[in-house]
């Protein structure tokens, strides 16, 4: 009697937890699985929203177009390097000041709430502003040419502007790591640093041997976090864009901003499709490669 009074109540505990998850789940689903499904689906056709009358299925060919495509490679290309570059240089910023935050400092309260507020602040008002600073004459070009930097419109210069998207991109979404990394660091007890220092373990031997090992979840998931988004990066792009999307001349094109154009100005939608399904892939493929490399670092 006992087991089945137990077995009845963990059945209606399971069932009240799918409950509460359903509206995450009914929400998973038609914002997520479905919208890629029908991505998938589309990819296969020659569609335009200008003559969707004429909508035949090609197979693969949207795909075969792509891949022989310079501009795609190009766009991947950059997409790469913003990825390479950001990633770690976001957590090569937000981390030490995750940590400087965490210590015992005056106005710690006001410091931590003035480092996430890039993160709040939209997109183009924040890019806005570094255009006026990067333009030519502006106050940062001005500094920058004592040392050696030329001093140009950094987002209208083909060389230039991808960094310039890359130095905005980095300072909106530093307050936000610096949230998580905190959060992180808030959870390793202050006991294993002060018996760490009593052993004799200096800063940087606590840091690599104590508070990295204890920040590997927050870390894996601000890692894989920060990957995504730079790969997704969109806004920055748009704000800086003079006269078409990726200027100057593809300078800051990327595998979104190819897809968006493609699909949305061009209205070939199969194609753009095609785009962003790679890009899934992509995403999908690097994930799963870092979550392999965090398994086998924790196997060591």
């Amino acid at each position: 009697m006992k087991k089945r009074r137990w077995t009845l109540s963990r059945r209606k505990e399971i069932a009240t937890a799918y409950l509460f998850l359903l509206p995450f789940i009914i929400t998973w689903v038609v914002w997520s699985v479905l919208p890629l499904i029908q991505s998938l689906n589309m990819s296969l056709y020659d569609f335009s929203f200008i003559h969707p009358e004429q909508t035949k299925f090609i197979g693969i060919g949207n795909y075969k177009k792509l891949f022989a495509n310079g501009d795609f490679w190009i766009a991947v290309r950059h997409t790469i390097q913003f990825v390479v570059i950001t990633v770690p240089v976001t957590l090569a910023v937000s981390l030490p000041i995750a940590g400087l935050l965490n210590s015992k400092i005056r106005a710690r309260t006001l410091f931590r709430t003035a480092y996430y507020m890039p993160n709040v602040i939209s997109s183009i008002a924040v890019a806005t502003v570094f255009m006026y600073l990067f333009v030519q004459g502006g106050i940062c070009t001005r500094v920058l040419h004592f040392f050696g930097f030329p001093d140009v419109t950094w987002f209208t210069d083909v060389k230039l502007a991808l960094p310039f998207v890359m130095m905005i991109y980095i300072w909106q979404v530093s307050g936000f790591y610096i949230v998580i990394y905190l959060s992180g660091l808030q959870t390793i007890s202050p006991d294993l640093t002060e018996a760490a220092k009593i052993d004799g373990a200096d800063h940087i031997q606590i840091f690599f041997r104590i508070t990295i090992p204890l920040l590997k979840p927050t870390l894996f998931f601000g890692m894989t976090y920060s990957i995504i988004s730079a790969f997704q990066v969109f806004d920055q792009i748009v704000a800086v864009s003079q006269n078409k999307l990726g200027s100057p001349a593809g300078a800051t094109s990327t595998m979104v901003t190819y897809f968006y154009a493609n699909a949305f100005q061009y209205y070939d939608m199969g194609y753009g499709c095609a785009a962003a399904i790679v890009l899934f892939i992509l995403i999908m493929f690097v994930s799963v490669v870092q979550k392999k490399l965090m398994n086998d670092g924790e196997g060591v």
